[in-house]
């Protein structure tokens, strides 16, 4: 069995939402460059065909929105002061959930549950559906303990 918490901190939350910051920032550059484009050429011609570059103000404006859900739900989480502490086994592990150090709830979670997992930046991300994750920190967890979970997650995972 393999015991660990994880605070849902900022380092966490920066970890967990990178990827989804990346493809916001992007989509809200490319949605800029073609409003902006849309106003210069509109300067210099005058065509109707034109309005189609209006288009570029969705993934402008899906950007900015999720750039702002992402930092207002982070800001949340941190002030909430969540922490996770986990426990592996063999065929489940199990979550118990602090909130400002007050026990909230535990969750037992078979590992034929998990949608995906991904591990990054000293973190296993354990999916239990396309935009929940489970965030497991190993930065504490000696090596031996790594390896384990690691093994534990591969074997019980379904393809």
């Amino acid at each position: 069995m393999i015991k660990c918490k994880t605070a849902l901190d900022e380092r966490a939350q920066k970890a967990f939402t990178k990827n989804f910051k990346i493809y916001s920032i992007i989509a809200t550059v490319i949605g800029a460059i073609g409003i902006v484009a849309y106003i210069v050429t509109s300067l210099f011609v005058n065509s109707s065909f034109l309005d189609i570059l209006l288009v570029f103000s969705l993934p402008f404006a899906f950007g900015v929105v999720y750039l702002f859900m992402i930092n207002k739900t982070t800001k949340k989480t941190v002030a909430s002061e969540l922490v996770n502490e986990y426990e592996f086994d063999n065929d489940f592990f199990t979550v118990t959930s602090y909130k400002h150090s007050e026990q909230v709830g535990t969750i037992k979670v078979s590992y034929k549950e998990i949608y995906k997992i991904k591990e990054k930046n000293n973190y296993i991300f354990l999916y239990i559906n396309r935009v929940n994750a489970y965030i497991v920190d190993t930065e504490n967890l000696p090596k031996e303990d790594i390896t384990l979970l690691r093994a534990i997650l591969k074997i019980n995972i379904k393809s």
